[in-house]
């Protein structure tokens, strides 16, 4: 459900609205968004992530694990009902997906496999290994971690990794670049981080942001081949990462720390840290609203409920009263705004009642 503030905004709202009308003001009364809120259960998940909504609003899909490996969900937010389950592999990972170009394909990653799923059918087209890293006989291939694609939906960009023996990284982390007219992997270039996490791609085309254990990685790929321009070490160890729509500014999110460091990517400097005062509660799945007034991030430090953090982008200071808690979930582990600015889709966990996962829709 939503939080009593929200709900103690719009009673004010409409008390102050109807006193007007009394005084003859003629002002119309407000009310709550028309749209819908509901708790969607992913049949057989236990664990669901971040969601990818639709273009229109009108689908959510969601990665997810369940007994056998994973899935993608597709779930009609209109209705709350899930239309399709798809499995995507027989792994306990489910990783992060992103629209192609015109939204008719999705780009999901699963253990060392980029697959594409096809949004008209809902079935899952083709699957592209990825190609072998150098490593050390014996060693494992890196994992996976993020991607994004450019503005034209040409290239996409994944960080992987180095290999590892289980105890210890044996190589370089790395850069692979899939092309999506080609259906192929083009080329790799290794990057100067251990633990690559978050990538975007600035609206430019040319500037690719990746984060991980030194910092934020800058590089240009407008030559093809991507090389380091800087590495940003004074925002400190970052992970998930949250662009502006005007492609000029950079949220980096530091989970363990509680803070998020926000960047100029016009000269690749550190502008303030967020403090989220969360006293170390795990901060997650950062993302900025479509008219890049707010800055959202799940809290939740698995014992106590979780919430939906708001700050103003024009001076990074949280917003009290736009807190969104009560949630129908124990556990909250992803965040997606819809593209009306209006509304939340936030997927989460049950692990004592009511077992298994969820999608939440908020209207704000």
């Amino acid at each position: 459900m939503k939080s009593l503030e929200f709900r103690a905004r719009w009673a004010a709202a409409l008390l102050c609205a109807g006193l007007l009308m009394l005084a003859g003001a003629g002002v119309a009364a407000a009310r709550p968004h028309p749209g819908t809120e509901g708790v969607t259960r992913l049949p057989s998940s236990q664990y669901a992530v971040t969601p990818l909504i639709s273009a229109d609003g009108t689908r959510a899909y969601v990665p997810s694990i369940d007994d056998v490996g994973t899935s993608l969900d597709v779930v009609n937010t209109g209705t709350g009902k899930v239309i399709a389950h798809v499995p995507t592999s027989g792994d306990r990972w489910a990783g992060p997906l992103l629209f192609g170009a015109g939204g008719k394909q999705i780009y999901l990653l699963t253990i060392g496999t980029l697959n594409v799923f096809d949004t008209a059918t809902n079935t899952l087209r083709s699957s592209f290994p990825v190609p072998d890293q150098p490593r050390p006989a014996g060693s494992n291939p890196g994992a996976l971690s993020r991607m994004a694609i450019s503005p034209d939906g040409a290239s996409i960009y994944l960080a992987q990794t180095g290999p590892d023996n289980g105890a210890r990284s044996t190589g370089p982390s790395r850069m692979l670049v899939f092309s999506t007219v080609r259906q192929a992997f083009i080329t790799t270039v290794p990057l100067p981080s251990e633990s690559p996490r978050a990538v975007v791609v600035r609206p430019n085309g040319k500037d690719v942001y990746v984060s991980g254990d030194l910092g934020l990685i800058h590089m240009d790929v407008s030559t093809g081949v991507p090389t380091v321009v800087r590495v940003l070490t004074e925002t400190g160890f970052v992970d998930e990462l949250a662009l502006t729509p005007d492609g000029h500014r950079l949220y980096a999110l530091s989970k363990p720390d509680g803070h998020a460091v926000l960047v100029g990517l016009d000269d690749d400097q550190v502008l303030t840290t967020i403090d989220f005062q969360s006293n170390y509660q795990p901060i997650l799945s950062p993302a900025v609203s479509s008219d890049g007034t707010r800055f959202h991030v799940v809290e939740d430090d698995q014992r106590s409920e979780p919430k939906v953090l708001s700050y103003k982008t024009a001076t990074n200071t949280r917003v009290p009263h736009e807190t969104v808690t009560g949630l129908d979930m124990e556990h909250g582990t992803g965040l997606a705004l819809g593209p009306d600015g209006d509304t939340m889709y936030i997927t989460g966990v049950n692990y004592t009642n009511d077992v298994g996962a969820f999608l939440q829709i908020v209207n704000f």
